[in-house]
């Protein structure tokens, strides 16, 4: 009796186990890609053992790339006051409407207390 009870003691813990490991894990959300800016990116920096051509033309395609980045950082900036701008105009606009709504339930409970 307590070999058949040490038994589906066993099994029972055997088939907890399985159906847990059955389970995955749930997988981390990947990063979204950043938002493309148009700017080509240089190359790699060509060594300190590249010519002197080769060098100044790399320096030229950073500078033309900060410049680009420069620009689009500068747009999603603009991009974002504005939206913040509305935004706030409209939590304004929300924080009167529930002011008056509150007042009004106000009215109308002074009301009922009167009423009464």
């Amino acid at each position: 009796m307590i070999l058949a009870r040490s038994a589906a003691a066993i099994a029972l813990a055997a088939a907890a186990s399985l159906a847990l490991a059955q389970t995955p894990a749930p997988d981390a959300a990947p990063a979204p890609p950043p938002p493309p800016s148009g700017c080509e990116k240089p190359d790699s920096h060509p060594g300190r053992l590249a010519s002197q051509q080769r060098l100044n033309s790399w320096n030229k395609d950073v500078q033309k790339w900060q410049e680009c980045m420069k620009k689009y950082i500068g747009d999603l900036q603009s991009k974002a006051d504005t939206a913040k701008t509305q935004a706030n105009t409209l939590i304004n606009q929300f924080n009167a409407a529930v002011n008056d709504y509150n007042a009004t339930v106000k009215d109308l409970q002074a009301q009922m207390e009167a009423a009464k």
